[in-house]
């Protein structure tokens, strides 16, 4: 992980998501990244509920994060 993008939703976080795996900050994890990869959801589904999920293992591939979930642990 080399960027977190602890904003919160509907503040261009796309944007910021594309501009960023652009510059090489890429993948970028945002929340379509759950909908769109729905094995993603267990962690975060973890989390949610107060449990601790593996948190490498959540970002394993990541090489950014901007939007929810991830700004709400941060």
């Amino acid at each position: 992980m080399q960027v977190i993008g602890a904003g919160f939703g509907r503040t261009g976080t796309m944007s910021l998501k594309a501009a960023l795996e652009q510059l090489g900050f890429g993948p970028s994890f945002h929340m379509i990244d759950v909908a769109r990869q729905p094995e993603l959801l267990p962690q975060w589904q973890l989390a949610a509920d107060g449990g601790t999920p593996d948190w490498r293992q959540v970002f394993e591939g990541w090489e950014s994060t901007v939007d929810w979930p991830a700004c709400t642990y941060w």
